[in-house]
């Protein structure tokens, strides 16, 4: 990561728009201090922990809205936090930052649900931008209606059930537990129903990015997403595919 010069640093500090606590898991003590001070400068608050067995610890004691980690850490891969957390039905949005660029390294770390992977070296301002559209996601989901914002209305499809105010899925009267983008990608789906959507449409509406170099991001999700809304007894799927355009939600017949 390099420093920024002070136009870009002017820039940073105009484009933020959520405040958070931020727990950062880094063994590199020169990129975990560019990190921090970068985080600190937007406002957020930031602990540091240089291990697995640290950052878990940490974790448990306090309240945090983004975990930040790095798949090489002494002790082991900080990816099992993020398998960790998810276990517990944990859905705190978790960002990597590693080294590891191969196909097979990018799908673990989607897999393991995290929210988004960054290889390193990477831009100030890449970074700051992935850390803005996370927050941003978990943000919009979070926030409870206004006078100014009305109610969003309960989406009802046979057995599925979405209710955007409550970030709240049920599948046959059971709910189901959605990371903050998977909820983000249903509800912009199932708000229009039949449409198709390609990739690049997907990665502009729900990622706010338009790079393609993403596609595997959306894919995992669909993924993830047509699993947790599969019916044992249908081979209907919410989520379809429509091949060489791209996806839609389809309801039950």
């Amino acid at each position: 990561m390099r420093r920024l010069p002070d136009k870009e640093r002017n820039m940073e500090r105009h484009t933020t728009n959520v405040v958070a606590n931020i727990l950062l898991i880094e063994d590199d003590d020169d990129l975990a201090e560019l990190v921090q001070m970068h985080l600190k400068f937007q406002g957020h608050q930031v602990s540091r922990e240089s291990s697995v067995a640290a950052g878990r610890n940490t974790y448990q004691q306090h309240s945090f809205d983004l975990v930040i980690l790095d798949r090489g850490l002494p002790d082991g891969d900080g990816l099992d936090i993020c398998h960790h957390l998810r276990q517990q039905q944990d859905w705190t949005p978790v960002l990597v930052l590693t080294a590891r660029d191969g196909e097979m390294d990018k799908v673990d770390g989607l897999e393991a649900d995290v929210d988004d992977y960054i290889i390193k070296p990477f831009s100030v301002l890449e970074f700051q931008a992935r850390v803005r559209n996370v927050l941003r996601r978990v943000n919009q989901v979070a926030e409870k209606p206004t006078p100014e914002r009305p109610e969003e209305e309960a989406l009802n499809f046979g057995d599925l059930k979405i209710i955007p105010q409550l970030h709240q899925v049920s599948l046959n009267d059971k709910d189901v537990a959605l990371t903050a983008t998977e909820f983000t990608l249903l509800q912009f789906l199932a708000t229009r129903p039949g449409r198709v959507y390609s990739k690049d449409e997907l990665l502009d509406h729900v990622w706010n990015t338009n790079h393609a170099g993403y596609h595997h991001t959306v894919c995992s999700t669909i993924n993830r997403l047509r699993s947790k809304l599969s019916l044992s007894d249908s081979e209907h799927h919410f989520i379809q595919t429509v091949w060489g355009v791209g996806y839609k939600f389809q309801p039950r017949p």
